[in-house]
């Protein structure tokens, strides 16, 4: 599962933040790609970050950064320094339990926004990090419900073959051989789910 599979509840997410926090907000795929946003990085979704971004720090290190682009030694030596309009950023990674699926990120473009994000930054990005977490937490209900899905369409293989082969130890052969599983595996499979076998 990637973040692609979500970019619609992920651009609520990131306009509900907004609309709240009155900034743009941004996510950023683990490849690098802005894949939602709100305001300025509406116009630029689809568009690969650079190496040397902060989304590219967050993602190695896996930690919240918060960013004020007048102190920030990054910023002084990027190669869009110039272009730029971010005067400060609040990153968070999205996680999904070891795996660093991309940013969630804040971006101030004014000086009442940069005043606002410097001076709760802590409480902010806890605030983003849950977020984050909230985005994580749809993915992973979407991958179980995927999971289920699977796993009752396996079942119902399981029950036809059965039914039509019968569940007799030779017969159990048959269906095995049918859907082309071990005898073993097919054994644990009727086990795991719980099929009535008639015996």
């Amino acid at each position: 599962m990637k973040l692609m599979d979500i970019t619609n509840y992920i651009q609520s997410v990131c306009q509900n933040i907004s609309t709240v926090l009155d900034v743009d907000v941004t996510v950023v795929s683990r490849d690098l790609i802005r894949i939602s946003g709100t305001g300025i990085f509406e116009s630029k979704i689809n568009e690969v970050i650079s190496d040397n971004s902060v989304y590219s720090k967050v993602l190695s290190t896996g930690k919240p950064y918060i960013i004020n682009r007048e102190s920030e030694h990054s910023c002084k030596t990027c190669i869009h320094n110039k272009d730029c309009k971010e005067l400060a950023d609040i990153c968070a990674p999205i996680k999904l339990g070891d795996n660093i699926l991309g940013i969630l990120g804040i971006a101030a473009f004014t000086e009442e926004q940069k005043n606002k994000i410097l001076s709760k930054d802590q409480e902010l990005s806890e605030f983003i990090s849950s977020m984050s977490n909230l985005i994580s937490y749809k993915l992973d209900e979407l991958y179980k419900e995927e999971i289920k899905t699977v796993e009752q369409l396996e079942k119902e293989e399981i029950e036809k073959a059965i039914k039509k082969y019968g569940s007799n130890t030779q017969e159990m052969k048959q269906v095995a051989k049918a859907l082309n599983i071990g005898i073993a595996t097919l054994y644990r499979k009727v086990k795991k789910y719980n099929i009535n076998t008639g015996e």
